[in-house]
């Protein structure tokens, strides 16, 4: 992160507000130009946070000193809930973590004015939505319960195993964990593809996610119409209720726009 910008007592003025140029700005999204700061959340360092309009758009910003060195967890979890709460009251297109504007003046030339109309299009398309993130994994222990039910060897292997040490059944340990591995990743892309099709009828759009784990299932950010989302959360409710035993579901949100911020500075935005 590169702070190259200018000190000492000068002061610009933009849309006719008189603004210091003392401290680098930490800038956390663009929004509408009406937009207001989120009240009552702190932002990175525990700064206010205010928004600087220019023509059609504002930057949602807060001050840093000269001191201040980012990248605690303190200072990433203030980024996210500084957009999220922002997201609860408009459109907003975030930017990556870490970004630090040297003054007001090359937030406006260099950010703002020179793709103010796009970002402007970008937050019109967003606005009225929220973005949801889905996440559905398979409960370990389910499906080794579904598994014993017609596999002969996870049979034998599980019973070698019960009151035994970690150490006494390593190999047997490991031939079933391969087993519940192996018979999660059959079934995977049928429940992925299943869940999906579903969705189609609640979101707008829809971003998939690589899975890390053996046994996540799906992790898919949803862009949902905030006058869906009371359908969307019945359906998740009834996905979770009706489907399989070996699933489990968890909804997040709402969360700034992560996954559906297509402008080429933005994309760095995305989680």
């Amino acid at each position: 992160m590169m702070r190259n910008g200018t000190k000492g007592k000068a002061r610009t003025t933009v849309d006719g507000i008189k603004h210091a140029l003392t401290n680098d700005r930490y800038l956390y999204s663009i929004v509408l130009s009406q937009s207001e700061a989120p009240f009552g959340v702190a932002g990175v360092r525990g700064k206010p946070v205010r928004t600087m309009p220019f023509g059609l758009v504002a930057a949602l910003i807060s001050d840093l000193d000269p001191t201040d060195v980012l990248g605690t967890p303190d200072d990433r979890r203030a980024h996210t809930a500084v957009l999220d709460s922002m997201a609860q009251s408009g459109p907003v297109l975030p930017m990556a973590f870490g970004t630090v504007i040297p003054s007001d003046v090359a937030i406006c030339t260099d950010i703002l004015e020179p793709r103010q109309d796009e970002y402007h299009e970008a937050l019109r398309q967003l606005s009225g939505h929220g973005q949801y993130t889905l996440l559905v994994r398979f409960e370990r222990d389910a499906v080794l319960h579904e598994i014993l039910a017609d596999n002969p060897e996870a049979v034998w292997l599980r019973e070698a195993i019960v009151g035994t040490s970690e150490d006494e059944t390593r190999s047997e340990r490991y031939q079933l964990d391969k087993i519940i591995d192996e018979t999660m990743q059959k079934w995977k892309s049928a429940e992925a593809t299943s869940i999906l099709e579903q969705l189609e009828g609640v979101a707008t759009r829809m971003c998939l996610r690589e899975v890390r784990e053996a046994d996540d299932v799906l992790e898919v950010a949803l862009l949902v119409r905030d006058d869906a989302v009371t359908r969307c959360n019945s359906l998740i409710g009834a996905l979770a209720a009706t489907g399989s035993e070996c699933l489990r579901f968890r909804l997040v949100g709402e969360e700034a726009p992560y996954d559906f911020v297509d402008i080429g500075p933005l994309r760095a935005g995305r989680r």
